[in-house]
């Protein structure tokens, strides 16, 4: 293609004198990421599959695994923005597509943001979180290794997304979606939130449709010297069977799931308060390529019901009830909470200036038997969790972590106990090098102890490295 002489003297004109207001241009953008790299060695004896602390499947030998998320953000007026998110990262595409992030494409997505005092909205990609029991990612209060119950290979049926063993994922409350969100404040006291997406979702074989909206209220009350909190939420998830993925036919399984309740938080006085949710479930579902199968039509109701203690700044008692009914079904919810399970969540933990030490337990069972073992006998199963971790900064920008955590599942004819036909126990210690306010490295090592009445002992070693850095 030839060039005209003038077309090219433009050219040399714009490149000459844009550096003025090419900078001041730049200088409007926003620009905020996260990088993060790992080396990683596992090593054992044993020669199958191997499972780390929470029974996700890791890979033996060496691997090298990267993560960079760039958000990029440029006003066009005093209210109006827009923006991409740019994702580099050389994860398995099941992590990918696995969440937190259900977006149409691997490498990144777009947005247009709206915001004023008491109104926004976003069209294309946002984050979004209600509650554990309802829209959620990861529940922090339920995660024994960061002090809080996890199962962090927690995929189970009726649940979107996983967290599997190669992932970079900084575990946080927040899925992202791609579609449309609002959020206003008529007054102090009332907001409301709703949101409309259409998340990719591994493993689905059509289009997963889903929207839903919460409806908050606040009051401060002064004898408590914090704010009662009471939130409204509903939102459905379903297939959109009309649009396949591939041109195979109509296949597998189609669902539509209803959730539905109420959250709340109420502080009693200043150290004491309930926090909590209560959620109605309605889930149909059927098989598309097995017109003779029914399918299901299930309804359910799941709870948490916490009581926190907090005495000093410093020092914090909480108890949790949990009951999910057997039938109780949430697409979204948070990965650690599983249906037909109830029991006993504790958390206590010493937040000091040089020193973290947190303790954690949590012994959940069955409501209804389920089939247990090789026999595959209906048995009423028992999963503990116990955990202690302790943070200490040795230097100002030296830190050491110490923490052993301890989960199993089985048979007993007891409620409270850690006797079951699988157990998996392990010790963790890690170095971190704080090089910058954003930027570190760490060295961790993790040991984990599998023993089980039914299959193979093993041991598993994995040493990691770690360097992260931020951008805001």
């Amino acid at each position: 293609m030839k060039v005209s002489r003038a077309s090219f003297l433009a050219c040399i004109l714009v490149i000459v004198f844009s550096p003025a207001w090419l900078r001041a241009s730049l200088e409007d953008f926003d620009l905020t990421g996260d990088v993060r790299l790992r080396l990683r060695f596992t090593d054992s004896d044993y020669t199958g599959h191997l499972t780390s602390t929470y029974g996700e499947e890791v890979s033996r030998g060496f691997s090298l695994r990267h993560r960079a998320l760039f958000e990029i953000t440029y006003p066009l007026g005093t209210d109006i923005s827009i923006g991409g998110l740019i994702r580099v990262s050389n994860e398995p595409d099941e992590v990918i597509r696995s969440g937190p992030e259900y977006l149409s494409s691997e490498f990144g997505t777009a947005f247009i943001a709206y915001e004023t005092q008491s109104l926004a909205a976003r069209f294309g990609y946002y984050r979004i979180a209600f509650s554990p029991l309802s829209l959620m990612r990861w529940d922090l209060n339920d995660d024994p290794e960061g002090g809080g119950g996890v199962c962090a290979v927690c995929a189970g049926p009726g649940v979107a997304g996983a967290i599997l063993g190669e992932t970079l994922e900084e575990l946080g409350p927040e899925v992202g979606f791609e579609g449309l969100k609002f959020s206003a404040s008529p007054t102090e006291a009332i907001s409301l939130e709703g949101y409309f997406a259409r998340p990719e979702i591994a493993g689905e074989t059509y289009p997963v449709v889903t929207y839903g909206a919460r409806a908050g209220f606040r009051h401060y009350l002064k004898h408590a010297g914090s704010f009662l909190e009471v939130s409204l939420i509903g939102l459905r998830s379903q297939d959109d069977h009309k649009t396949l993925k591939d041109d195979t036919g109509p296949l597998g399984r189609v669902f539509e799931n209803d959730v539905y309740g109420v959250s709340w938080n109420v502080p009693i006085i200043r150290m004491l308060g309930l926090e909590g949710e209560w959620i109605l479930t309605s889930s149909q579902g059927s098989y598309l390529d097995r017109p003779w199968d029914p399918g299901w039509d299930m309804k359910g109701r799941g709870g948490r019901f916490t009581l926190s203690l907090r005495p000093t700044s410093r020092l914090l008692f909480d108890a949790t009830y949990i009951y999910l009914s057997p039938n109780w079904d949430s697409y979204f919810r948070g990965l650690s909470y599983q249906r037909n399970r109830r029991g006993l969540r504790l958390r206590c933990e010493y937040a000091g200036e040089q020193l973290v030490i947190a303790l954690f337990a949590k012994f959940l069972s069955t409501i209804d038997n389920v089939a247990f073992g090789p026999q595959a006998e209906p048995s009423k199963v028992h999963y503990p969790t116990l955990s202690a971790r302790l943070y200490y900064k040795v230097l100002p920008n030296l830190n050491l972590g110490l923490a052993t955590i301890f989960s199993g599942e089985g048979t007993s004819e007891k409620t409270v106990t850690t006797d079951v036909e699988y157990k998996r126990t392990t010790w963790l210690a890690t170095f971190t090098y704080e090089l910058t306010k954003k930027s570190s490295i760490n060295l961790e090592e993790r040991y984990v102890r599998r023993r089980s009445d039914f299959e193979p002992d093993y041991d598993v070693s994995l040493t990691s490295l770690y360097v992260r850095t931020k951008v805001w």
